[in-house]
């Protein structure tokens, strides 16, 4: 239209930098959004609906797949058994970022460190030397600060092999920093007034600030615990004796053989029993054949 000024056209990247806007926007709508309708940190408003909603909509067969992809996740793990679980604010701060089956990298021992957690709090292993300070083990229980047991996992009936019931499965073998006379247990609990914070705000954390307050929870604690033979070995590290573990299993304890087959051995090779000869052997056999 005359008169009018003529329109000039935008540069590109001012269309770029519009559509860049405009979908950083909407991820924030998207967060806010999900933030008061169902993130567990926040009001959760729309949680009864969705509750409602995949109640309405439940499988019995996709459950039943997800159970079994759940048990060959786990296939590789020794002892799934069903032990009582600990409230989260009396649990070690560990399990904030870690699971139940915290080893998980190597295949090949697995299975045999992931067992150990049953005996075993995380310090046991990977507890660092403190300055003027000694390092004892005892039972641990959060209920209990004088466990007597008898405790799962120290004796065995030698008919049937298995391990002897107990009443106790919940106490386990820790680390103890023994100063003087005064033993200081090496355990943060989730309770513990640093943990509730940063569970609080880790959502709002950068990874640097993760891993920075994360060094705090880790003072007293070495990223790769003790091998095999410290402990599994006469004169080892524990003292299974003082521990009530009986005669017995103490043995086996001390020369278990899976330290050596873990330790010496690399690779397993089969015999090439069914290995197909190829074309190429038949011929060379055929070769050295005498000709009628």
């Amino acid at each position: 239209m005359s008169g009018e000024p003529e329109r000039l056209d935008h540069p590109v990247y001012v269309y770029l930098i519009f559509i860049a806007m405009l979908i950083t926007m909407l991820a924030i709508l998207a967060g806010v959004v999900y933030h008061f309708a169902l993130s567990p940190h926040g009001p959760a408003i729309a949680a009864p609906l969705k509750a409602k909603y995949e109640k309405k909509h439940a499988s019995a067969i996709l459950e039943e797949a997800r159970r079994l992809e759940e048990l060959e996740i786990h296939r590789h793990f020794h002892n799934i058994t069903p032990f009582p679980q600990l409230a989260e604010n009396e649990r070690p701060v560990c399990f904030i970022c870690h699971s139940d089956y915290p080893h998980s990298k190597s295949k090949k021992v697995r299975s045999l460190l992931n067992m150990h957690t049953q005996y075993f709090v995380c310090e046991t292993c990977h507890i660092k030397e403190k300055e003027g300070a000694r390092i004892v083990y005892k039972w641990y229980n959060p209920f209990d600060d004088d466990p007597q047991g008898p405790f799962f996992g120290t004796s065995y009936d030698p008919e049937t092999g298995n391990l002897v019931e107990v009443d106790d499965l919940i106490s386990k073998i820790a680390a103890f920093f023994m100063n003087k006379d005064k033993l200081e247990s090496t355990l943060q609990i989730q309770d513990a007034p640093l943990a509730l914070d940063y569970m609080k705000v880790r959502d709002k954390l950068t990874p640097e600030q993760r891993d920075s307050v994360k060094k705090k929870f880790h003072v007293n604690i070495k990223p790769k615990g003790h091998d095999c033979k410290i402990c599994h070995s006469k004169e080892g590290l524990l003292d299974f004796k003082k521990l009530r573990f009986s005669e017995n299993r103490i043995v086996d304890l001390e020369q278990l053989n899976i330290k050596g087959m873990i330790t010496k051995y690399e690779e397993f090779y089969l015999p090439n029993l069914f290995q197909e000869s190829k074309p190429e052997d038949s011929k060379a056999k055929d070769a050295g054949k005498p000709r009628l």
